[in-house]
């Protein structure tokens, strides 16, 4: 494996993505586009993060912080990886069963999204509808995020890139990157608009066969959200995977309350 750190400018190999990144104050990971250094400093934020965490660190930045996870009437959606990145960080997590309807027919949803944002530091809707969602980060005046913790936002894009750049550097011989699967996912897109944008070879096919031999990496999405990465023919290690994905979450929640 290799360590991140500052690389001569990556090139986009993936033609109509173009190079940079999107932030806001409320809505801290978009959908793309990237840019090579910002990317990189956030991998090396989240190796950071994932050392202090192997060697023991008990600092809580995030002690006496407060995020919502608002969950909808009659979804079910997995927030555990964003609830266990944010506790690790001291923060306290409340998962609120939320009904937008008869607060938006009663033209209540910007109350209640204000009151939301003061009373927590940060609010996740990811469960809810955009329109929904957009709304609440209009209105909280706090960061919104559009379910952070789940497979198919691109936060989780990210973190595979970066996995598969410590697997082998992008700008190594021979880094040709195989995704199999649909690109216009927000997952799909910005993990391929990020590989391009670090120095991977990327090739799509939306559909056929992951033929291992095709690429050093195959990153087969044909089971979203469960996505198979693969690297010189072998699995790459999951622990890994999961690790990353929570160190990233961690980052922006860092990057975006603690600095709030």
């Amino acid at each position: 494996m290799i360590a991140i750190k500052a690389a001569p400018a990556a090139r986009n190999t993936f033609r109509g993505v173009e190079a940079g990144i999107s932030t806001s104050p409320r809505r801290p990971v978009s959908d793309g586009p990237f840019d090579a250094a910002k990317l990189l400093a956030m991998f090396a934020d989240v190796q950071r993060i994932r050392a202090d965490a192997q060697a023991g660190a008990t600092g809580k930045p995030l002690r006496g912080r407060n995020l919502a996870v608002l969950l909808g009437p009659d979804t079910e959606r997995d927030s555990s990886t964003l609830h266990r990145a944010a506790t690790d960080l001291g923060a306290r997590v409340a998962e609120i069963r939320f009904s937008a309807s008869a607060a938006s027919a009663n033209d209540e949803l910007g109350a209640l999204a204000r009151m939301l944002g003061r009373m927590y530091d940060a609010i996740d809707c990811g469960a809810l509808a955009p329109q929904t969602c957009g709304r609440i980060e209009l209105e909280a005046g706090v960061p919104v995020f559009d379910g952070l913790g789940l497979e198919e936002h691109p936060a989780h894009g990210l973190a595979d890139v970066m996995t598969l750049c410590e697997c082998h550097s992008p700008q190594g011989p021979g880094a040709t990157l195989l995704f199999v699967g649909d690109t216009r996912t927000r997952r799909g897109h910005a993990f391929v608009s990020a590989a391009g944008e670090m120095g991977f070879d990327v090739r799509t096919r939306e559909r056929g066969e992951a033929a291992a031999d095709e690429a050093l990496f195959v990153i087969d999405a044909r089971g979203a959200p469960r996505w198979l990465l693969r690297f010189a023919g072998r699995p790459v290690d999951e622990a890994r995977r999961s690790e990353n994905h929570r160190c990233l979450i961690q980052s922006v929640l860092l990057e975006t309350i603690a600095r709030a």
